[in-house]
């Protein structure tokens, strides 16, 4: 796979988000901020917490803290989180009782890292605690829940 498969063509096509700004890439953005530790909700909506979590990735990283996430912004946050844009906007929220491709790949990736799971596409007892094993070794909060953090962790070696 090659970069230009893994990051848009050019930080320039990607719009310039500021409170107010609403949508998929918003959604996008802050998913990439809840990695690096926000905790914001993702509703695609660039409201006050946006902006402060904004602000504070770019103070935390000796960019301009304006709130508005602009080229040089995009630019580190893209390098800081390894799923490709893309990527984050089409994995869903797995957990216990989840079915279908999305846990197959979940599978698979899992025993990429030394589960052995038998990849049937459920998420049942066995993958659950292949979960929160991985979660527990990769010092995420072991929940058995597969989101935006541990997807980022489960895909970061493979990109």
């Amino acid at each position: 796979m090659q970069a230009t498969d893994i990051f848009p063509k050019t930080i320039q096509s990607l719009p310039t988000l500021r409170r107010g700004s609403q949508g998929k890439t918003v959604k996008n953005l802050q998913e990439r901020l809840n990695i690096l530790g926000s905790r914001l909700v993702v509703d695609g909506f660039f409201g006050p917490a946006t902006e402060a979590a904004v602000k504070y990735y770019q103070k935390d990283n000796g960019l301009l803290v304006d709130g508005i996430v602009g080229p040089q912004t995009w630019n580190l946050l893209l390098k800081s989180t390894t799923v490709p844009f893309e990527v984050l906007q089409t994995l869903p929220v797995l957990s216990f009782g989840s079915t279908g491709d999305n846990v197959i790949r979940l599978q698979n990736r899992l025993n990429d890292f030394g589960a052995s799971l038998v990849v049937d596409g459920i998420f049942g007892s066995k993958t659950l605690a292949a979960v929160k094993n991985f979660q527990h070794r990769y010092s995420l909060a072991a929940d058995g829940i597969v989101g935006p953090l541990t997807w980022n962790a489960l895909l970061h070696e493979f990109f």
